[in-house]
């Protein structure tokens, strides 16, 4: 909540509920990356009041906590950057990796509010959540040969998309799976950073390769038009108590 505003924003904005943009971006236009957040180049994360530009600090009204509300915008503006970087659209198929992680369970229902299909890629024992919260069908990671288990899941139609949150050594098979003209699209390396991949395999099949880091304001609005949508949903794990952080 608004409880004090600078000198040249409106005092009326005083008492607003909002949720936090919390990009520090380089520039004016609404799909310029940012190029760091307040709590990580500007103090503000463990605090209980935080100064932030006018523009960052967007009008609510919803029934969800403050705690949901602060659920979504690290993992799922970045999740819809690397969907909205793969171009994913209505009816085409995803394998999500790490899906039931922060980034990957933010992708989940982001596929699901724009009509994609996801396939989830889950630790053993996560299965049953992460289809709770919108995926179509799961694989157990380090259970049996991944393009197998998608061509059982699919009925062999092709995966239009990767979406990996994980990278690591098992990379060329999540490029093997994709189907010719399809797109890769990663966010992290908790796999592992150093990869080898069959250079053949991207050309001949005319694969595109994303990067993708956080996320632009174009992506914090989508983002909060889902949440006030309904179209997304809170996923909260635990709770801690300000002082016990830092």
């Amino acid at each position: 909540m608004i409880v004090g505003c600078g000198a040249n924003v409106d005092s009326s904005r005083i008492g607003q509920r909002v949720m936090i943009d919390f990009g520090i971006y380089v520039g004016p236009g609404s799909d310029i990356p940012n190029h760091d957040y307040i709590g990580s180049g500007r103090p503000g994360g463990f605090a209980e009041y935080v100064a932030v530009p006018a523009e960052n600090a967007h009008y609510v009204e919803t029934s969800l906590s403050d705690i949901e509300l602060a659920t979504f915008c690290c993992a799922y503006i970045t999740g819809e950057q690397m969907l909205r970087r793969a171009r994913v659209s209505e009816g085409e198929r995803v394998l999500v990796t790490g899906a039931s992680g922060g980034v990957g369970s933010g992708v989940v229902q982001l596929c699901r509010a724009r009509g994609a299909i996801p396939y989830a890629l889950v630790g053993a024992g996560k299965e049953a959540a992460v289809i709770s919260i919108g995926a179509e069908a799961t694989i157990t990671r380090g259970e049996g040969d991944l393009s197998g288990a998608m061509a059982k899941l699919t009925n062999n139609e092709p995966i239009d998309v990767v979406v990996d949150t994980v990278s690591g050594p098992l990379l060329p098979d999540r490029i093997e799976i994709l189907k010719p003209q399809g797109r890769y699209v990663t966010c992290g390396a908790m796999g592992g950073p150093m990869v080898e991949i069959g250079m053949r395999r991207i050309y001949l099949k005319n694969l595109e390769l994303h990067g993708a880091t956080q996320g632009t304001r174009k992506d914090f609005e989508a983002v909060l038009n889902y949440v006030l949508s309904g179209n997304i949903k809170p996923l909260v794990a635990k709770i801690f108590a300000l002082e016990d952080l830092g």
